[in-house]
């Protein structure tokens, strides 16, 4: 003998729970879909009013500041030989000045770095300058602030006497250390080449760029660096 209830069974219980949760959901991304179409139809303006803009853009390698030492043979024979190099270099990148000038007055001014932590990074530059439409000279100068003078190269300590070499200047940085044997002669050369490598790339000392444009309301002029020529080049976009 069976007998009949009315109690509702689970899976009613949990489409009765379920269906408002649906009915949020399909609402809620109703209205997202209309916000997104509404915001695709927004107009978005680069930049208030009608005046022209100076873009400055580029990145590049910077310069290395090094400080070297010199080992002597004591301390290179104290190193696993797959660890001696005759030259032991600490240092970090320089530091750069941006200025731009308009008809010779000061616009903008930054100091720029590498990026990363240790400022090990290319260094990177964006930044945009508001001006009146019309003839304007526009200078712009990206100056090394750090100079390489001071990385030198000081001497170990070699020989009873104990006393140290005198400093050197930086050209000892590019002269391969022959007298100690093939070995280290070959390592001497490669890392003659990988520094000469890194200053070739590194971006100049100083940039400079000096030039009178006539810009349009709302017009742009890049400022960027070619890295072929290695010098600062303008590029003039339409309104």
């Amino acid at each position: 003998m069976s007998v009949a209830t009315d109690a509702p069974t689970g899976a009613a219980i949990r489409t009765r729970i379920n269906w408002p949760m649906r009915v949020t959901a399909v609402g809620v991304a109703l209205l997202a879909l209309v916000g997104i179409v509404a915001g695709s139809h927004v107009r978005l303006r680069a930049f208030e009013g009608d005046h022209a803009v100076v873009r400055m853009a580029w990145s590049a390698r910077p310069e290395r500041i090094e400080r070297c030492r010199r080992l002597s043979d004591g301390e290179m024979a104290r190193l696993p030989v797959h660890m001696r190099q005759r030259l032991e270099c600490e240092g970090t990148t320089a530091r750069y000045r941006l200025e731009a000038r308009r008809d010779g007055v000061l616009i903008d001014s930054a100091t720029v770095r590498g990026g990363g932590l240790r400022h090990d990074r290319e260094l990177y530059v964006s930044r945009e300058l508001l001006i009146p439409p019309g003839a304007s000279r526009i200078t712009v100068q990206f100056v090394r602030i750090d100079s390489p003078t001071a990385a030198g190269v000081i001497g170990g300590t070699d020989g009873p006497d104990d006393e140290p070499r005198a400093r050197s200047t930086p050209d000892a940085l590019q002269r391969p250390d022959t007298t100690r044997g093939p070995l280290l002669a070959d390592r001497s050369v490669r890392e003659d080449d990988e520094r000469r490598r890194r200053r070739a790339e590194a971006i100049p000392a100083v940039l400079s760029l000096d030039t009178v444009v006539t810009l349009a309301s709302r017009s742009v002029i890049l400022v960027t660096y070619d890295p072929l020529v290695r010098r600062l080049i303008t590029k003039v976009g339409a309104p």
